[in-house]
C-alpha cells in the first residue's frame, strides 16, 4: 500500500472518529449533574455547620426567606426556579439531540 492510500484512509477514519463524538455526551452530562448536586451538598454542609446556634432566617441568609414562601398556586421562588433550570437542561438536550440528524 502507498504512503498516500494510507494517509488517506488514516483522515479518513480520523475525520470519522470526530465527527462521531462530537455530538451528545450522556457521560459528561451525568458527571455535569453529580458535580453540581455535589457542589450545593457541599454549600449546605457549610451553612449547617457556620451556623450551628441560628437558623436559616437569621443573619446575612435571612433573604433565602423569600425563595421559600408561596408565590403563585403553592409553589415558591425556589419550586419555579427548579423547574425552570430543569426545562432549560431539557431543552439543551433536545437541540443537541437534533442537530447529530
Amino acid at each position: 500500500m502507498s504512503r498516500r492510500r494510507f494517509l488517506d484512509r488514516t483522515h479518513r477514519q480520523r475525520d470519522r472518529q470526530r465527527r462521531s463524538t462530537g455530538g451528545f455526551n450522556p457521560g459528561a452530562m451525568i458527571r455535569l449533574a453529580g458535580f453540581g448536586a455535589a457542589l450545593m451538598v457541599g454549600v449546605a454542609v457549610y451553612i449547617g455547620f457556620a451556623r450551628q446556634g441560628e437558623t436559616i432566617y437569621d443573619g446575612r441568609w435571612g433573604v433565602l426567606q423569600r425563595l421559600i414562601t408561596p408565590l403563585f398556586l403553592g409553589f415558591n421562588a425556589l419550586d419555579l426556579i427548579v423547574l425552570l433550570l430543569a426545562g432549560l437542561v431539557a431543552w439543551r438536550i433536545w437541540l443537541r439531540m437534533q442537530k447529530t440528524r
